[in-house]
């Protein structure tokens, strides 16, 4: 967690990354998930939470209904969901392997390396291969109201809800996870060194 003063603002800005990894019961697709969470504290005045989120998924994965569901202890509530974007992203890896072989030449010539009159001589073959991975990105962002930021602190659980197509993505925020979270909300102006 990180406190900000921002003298344009005249407020400090309360910022907090979490990386996270969803857990389906029904499906083998697992989703990792970046969370940053932020919010606005200027004088006794605070904003709600907005929540971004980039969710890393399978190349055919569909990009991320405009719905979804927070779950705060056993209460649901509909999620709606904003900036909504989906896009591919391709990475390559390129491997250079050099060897070096070194042969005896008992008669003193060497075709590979034109020396004369050495016992040896040496061949050097490089050898390159490229490899591609290619993976989407769902982002978006979504505002905790102060009623469910009220709510998480009293909580033992809370989870979000994606959908992308059908399919579902909940990511889940337990134990440290949560006591994280609930220092993020409670956070304010001279806490930044704690």
């Amino acid at each position: 967690m990180i406190i900000i003063k921002d003298d344009f603002k005249k407020s400090h800005i309360v910022t907090m990354k979490m990386w996270k990894i969803s857990k389906e019961e029904d499906t083998w697709a697992r989703y990792h998930t970046i969370f940053d969470f932020s919010r606005e504290v200027s004088g006794t005045k605070t904003s709600s939470t907005v929540v971004r989120f980039t969710v890393m998924a399978t190349a055919n994965s569909y990009p991320l209904e405009r719905s979804g569901f927070i779950r705060v202890g056993t209460k649901d509530s509909a999620l709606v969901l904003g900036n909504l974007d989906a896009r591919s992203v391709t990475t390559y890896n390129t491997d250079v392997t050099t060897t070096t072989t070194t042969k005896n030449n008992p008669t003193g010539l060497s075709n590979s390396t034109s020396s004369f009159g050495k016992n040896q001589s040496t061949e050097t073959k490089t050898s390159m291969s490229t490899h591609s991975s290619t993976h989407k990105e769902l982002t978006g962002a979504f505002l905790l109201t102060k009623e469910q930021e009220a709510e998480i602190l009293v909580s033992k659980y809370f989870a979000v809800r994606f959908y992308s197509g059908a399919l579902p993505i909940t990511i889940s925020f337990e134990e440290n996870d949560l006591e994280n979270l609930k220092k993020f909300l409670r956070a304010k102006p001279g806490m930044e060194q704690e």
